[in-house]
């Protein structure tokens, strides 16, 4: 993957051109183009004058509903992407990062360029015809993302390991470390419509974890000057409790306004009450509060 070299180099909003320019596309690969762009900066499709334009549903009921499905998980992935890109906007964080970045002492990782973490999530698209994977997991404890039907598997892994075989077409593999604290909106059909629904917070069992989630008005530069809400999310493994703190500027538009929380454990996934998202807060995960969901 020659962009990891874009983003190593200082240039950290890299994309494909996901269709291409050069001859027809076909069903599988742009399906298989769609994913790939989901975990990208920047997700855009591309079509020629000349070839069948490159939209889901004109290569058939497969790989449509696989492109739906990128292209919903996309729109999930926004709080995340969006506090990601002001962290990199204002610390110089890496947004995109090759996995030796994470694991320099990992030999396996050193000429990685078919697997990427997109923040905290460690991407691994299938990039082969046939619908082959040839993953490989380093060192932790690691859950199947549980963000899209399209990530969702079972379990836990324990690496290092290697994952192989064949996936169905709808399928991406994406995978998040005990830890990660991970924000994702509702699905909708534009940005315009965010907040669109409660804020969903996963939780990947096994580690304490944070993240800052960062909201602005969604369409100003005036976050330049600071005009921003910073919601700081930490995960406290042992007391299995999430708990928050807001600050700065308010945009009642665009700001979630209501927090539930998903805990992901080797056993399935625990869904807890709907609560209102005020400054201060907490959700603790316990037999009376959460629904047990099992996939």
């Amino acid at each position: 993957w020659h962009d990891a070299n874009w983003v190593l180099a200082g240039h950290p909003y890299v994309a494909c051109d996901m269709g291409g320019f050069t001859g027809a596309t076909n069903a599988e690969l742009l399906a298989r183009w769609y994913q790939v762009g989901t975990f990208m900066p920047t997700m855009r499709v591309h079509s020629t004058i000349d070839t069948t334009p490159h939209f889901p549903f004109l290569f058939g009921k497969e790989a449509g509903e696989a492109m739906k499905a990128a292209l919903n998980l996309r729109y999930r992935l926004i709080p995340y992407h969006y506090s990601l890109a002001h962290a990199q906007f204002a610390g110089l964080d890496m947004w995109i990062k090759p996995l030796v970045f994470e694991f320099p002492s990992d030999a396996n990782v050193n000429n990685s360029v078919t697997q990427w973490f997109d923040g905290d999530i460690l991407v691994a698209p299938v990039l082969s015809r046939k619908s082959r994977r040839d993953v490989y997991l380093p060192e932790g404890t690691w859950y199947p993302l549980a963000a899209s039907p399209s990530t969702s598997g079972h379990g836990r892994i324990i690496g290092p390991a290697h994952l192989k075989g064949t996936v169905d077409l709808s399928v991406v593999p994406a995978f998040a470390r005990s830890g990660t604290v991970l924000p994702l909106a509702p699905i909708v059909q534009s940005s315009e419509e965010l907040p669109g629904g409660p804020l969903e917070v996963q939780i990947y069992a096994g580690a304490d974890g944070d993240f800052t989630l960062v909201e602005d008005d969604g369409s100003t530069l005036d976050y330049q000057a600071g005009k921003i809400r910073k919601t700081v999310l930490k995960w406290n493994d042992q007391k299995k409790t999430l708990t928050w703190a807001a600050t700065g500027s308010d945009a009642p538009t665009k700001q979630f306004k209501q927090i539930f929380a998903s805990l992901i454990t080797a056993d399935g996934k625990s869904i807890s009450s709907t609560v209102k998202l005020e400054a201060t807060g907490s959700i603790k995960f316990d037999d009376d509060d959460v629904s047990i969901v099992f996939q």
